[in-house]
């Protein structure tokens, strides 16, 4: 007698009918029964990419059979890529494009893959295009903020935009201090030879401080710049001059390093935290979108599981070019 067993919308019903089985709803040979009846075998053209080994091809045909439901050959084409060649396809690979690969890996459950150095190195290097803006609408930014993102901005694609900003900052402060203290200096003497005597310590710190919100929370990123010179007076028993003249940079200078200093910590903040309000219509912004869904819901399989906002998931898997169902599959 032949058993045969049929799935509502196709898809396997085996673990409702193990279930069962652990109830004692049904004798333990259905259950395996029906796991035997769920298996599909592979087509000649999938074991043809597990014979090619190209890794790209192999990741590809582990999304769409992810997106197809079938999380063991979605594993096992993964498998067939192995760690020193997935390795060599991300080095060779543009940032948005090195964390799919790492997330394609990923998004299978196999346990080799991108180690998080890597994953942090391409994050980093990420650079959607984002805006940062005040609280208020009609504030404006800092002259200290405004000068370092038009020098930095176009880098790292941060813009300003007072309406309706991707990430809330709020003003930033840059402040000088100047600090001295007693030490001693080896300086030439008259006659060329050194000498060591007394002499002050001036320290010039500029400091660059501004909240920033991020992941919903308020936090608070600090930059600095710092320059020291000696002084001290004349020394006539060794013949020692006097050198009361500091060589450091005006403080307009120091403020701009400082200034620069922060944005380069908001733009590291952003890498490590994007905001889930980046615009999706690139693949830098899609793959930033979903990084920023796996750090909020705390599951680092989220993007990859299609959670989102579902217009920006398909529209990233549509730009992307990965199958309806594969989500934004990042690390």
């Amino acid at each position: 007698m032949r058993l045969r067993i049929a799935a509502k919308g196709g898809k396997c019903p085996a673990a409702v009918f193990l279930k069962a089985v652990m109830r004692g709803c049904c004798h333990p040979l259905a259950g395996l029964l029906l796991l035997w009846g769920c298996t599909h075998p592979r087509t000649s053209e999938q074991d043809a990419t597990l014979r090619r080994g190209d890794c790209a091809e192999l990741l590809l045909a582990a999304d769409a059979a992810r997106a197809a439901e079938r999380p063991s050959l979605a594993r096992e084409f993964a498998e067939a890529c192995p760690s020193d060649k997935l390795e060599a396809l991300v080095a060779r690979s543009q940032p948005a494009e090195g964390l799919l690969w790492c997330g394609r890996a990923k998004a299978t459950g196999i346990a080799s893959g991108c180690d998080a150095a890597t994953v942090a190195q391409l994050a980093g290097q990420l650079h959607p295009q984002l805006t940062i803006g005040p609280p208020d609408p009609e504030g404006s930014p800092d002259p200290s903020l405004a000068a370092a993102l038009a020098e930095l901005g176009p880098a790292y694609n941060l813009g300003w935009e007072a309406e309706e900003p991707d990430v809330i900052v709020g003003r930033l402060a840059v402040a000088v201090d100047h600090a001295v203290s007693s030490t001693t200096a080896t300086v030439p003497d008259a006659k060329g030879n050194k000498q060591r005597i007394p002499a002050t310590q001036h320290r010039f710190i500029a400091r660059a401080v501004g909240e920033v919100e991020l992941s919903g929370k308020t936090r608070v990123l600090r930059a600095s710049e710092e320059v020291r010179d000696l002084t001290w007076s004349a020394v006539p028993t060794f013949a020692v001059a006097a050198k009361s003249d500091l060589q450091v940079p005006p403080e307009a200078e120091l403020k701009r390093r400082a200034a620069l200093g922060w944005v380069k910590a908001l733009a590291k903040a952003l890498a490590a935290a994007p905001p889930e309000a980046v615009d999706v219509t690139d693949a830098r912004g899609c793959v930033a979108y979903g990084l920023s869904l796996n750090l909020l819901s705390g599951d680092p399989m989220a993007a990859a599981n299609g959670l989102g906002d579902p217009a920006k998931v398909a529209a990233c898997e549509k730009l992307l070019g990965e199958p309806a169902g594969a989500g934004i599959p990042v690390p």
